[in-house]
């Protein structure tokens, strides 16, 4: 049966995010070009106020996300095929600012693969 798509779980605990948090992934499976991937993960707020924070995949800015919700919330972002590559591969998550704490935890990465 042919493969069409495959999956990495990077993080599984919840985890608190101090600066930075950095998750390495050995991709074996070439990634199909053009076909997108995915990037998901569980965040939440703990302590007082927001916290804005940003995620990169292999030094490509997926976006800035702001949360203050003291409960976890699923967050998804898709990206184009070729940001992932076959070898190692960094996630970041940095927080930029704000009072409150992040924790992320559930970080998969996602990616279409050549059948």
């Amino acid at each position: 049966m042919p493969t069409v798509a495959t999956y990495y779980q990077l993080l599984d605990d919840l985890v608190i995010v101090t600066g930075s948090l950095t998750l390495t992934q050995n991709i074996t499976v070439p990634p199909a070009g053009g076909e997108g991937a995915l990037v998901t993960w569980m965040a939440r707020r703990t302590g007082v106020g927001a916290v804005t924070y940003t995620v990169t995949l292999n030094a490509t800015l997926l976006n800035t996300y702001t949360t203050d919700s003291p409960e976890p919330i699923a967050i998804q972002e898709t990206t184009l095929t070729n940001v992932v590559k076959k070898g190692i591969n960094d996630l970041v998550f940095e927080v930029k600012s704000g009072t409150g704490i992040l924790r992320v935890s559930d970080v998969m990465l996602w990616h279409r693969v050549n059948a």
